[in-house]
């Protein structure tokens, strides 16, 4: 019994070598394997690094474009404003020379209309004076005196008919050039409030409206 028992713990230390070699021979085996694994998914998130790398840069690429889009898109915004400005300025101008041009156009007509009044009144009282002085002469004087005194006056209201009639013409004439003005200023009024249509739209296609 007592040479036994050494063959059995030899047995048994081999055993245990064998055990354990066995036991590191799998341990080293499940090590690789797991180290290939680390390395597929080492390759795997390098793979995704590198596509979040080359999207960063197209994205940033994109982004630097729209910066540079949306700085002309501000300069070309405040062109716009600038030119719709000027326009509401000018439209403005025109409406208050047209208002004026109106009213002048109005004063002139009342004036002209006055003026008409006066003639016609002149005239009035001319006929009376000379059928005044035509009694007059007739009852009181003699033929010879009463041709004189009639051609006198005669003589006197067509200076002063001439007169009238230049003032009227000058009048007319004014009159004539105060409608052109304000045809014109309305025809140029007009041509402005489309010109402030036209700067308006690509102003909103712009601005997003």
């Amino acid at each position: 019994m007592a040479g036994s028992d050494p063959r059995k713990h030899l047995f048994n230390l081999i055993h245990d070598v064998a055990s354990e070699k066995s036991h590191g021979e799998r341990r080293v085996v499940g090590l690789r394997k797991r180290i290939e694994e680390l390395r597929s998914e080492l390759e795997v998130a390098n793979a995704e690094l590198e596509e979040a790398k080359r999207s960063k840069e197209t994205t940033e690429q994109d982004l630097k474009g729209y910066e540079v889009e949306l700085a002309m898109n501000e300069a070309t915004i405040q062109t716009l404003e600038s030119r719709i400005s000027l326009t509401q300025d000018e439209i403005s101008t025109i409406g208050s020379d047209l208002d004026a041009l109106k009213n002048k156009k109005g004063a002139s007509r009342d004036e002209f209309i006055s003026q008409m009044f006066e003639i016609n009144t002149q005239i009035r009282k001319f006929q009376e004076s000379i059928a005044r002085k035509i009694y007059e002469l007739l009852y009181n004087g003699s033929t010879e005196d009463m041709l004189a005194g009639v051609i006198s006056q005669t003589t006197e209201v067509e200076e002063e008919y001439k007169s009238e009639q230049n003032i009227e013409k000058q009048v007319q004439q004014a009159l004539i050039d105060c409608e052109r003005k304000v045809f014109l200023m309305e025809e140029m009024l007009q041509a402005t409030k489309a010109l402030q249509d036209l700067t308006r739209y690509p102003f909103q296609d712009c601005i997003g409206y």
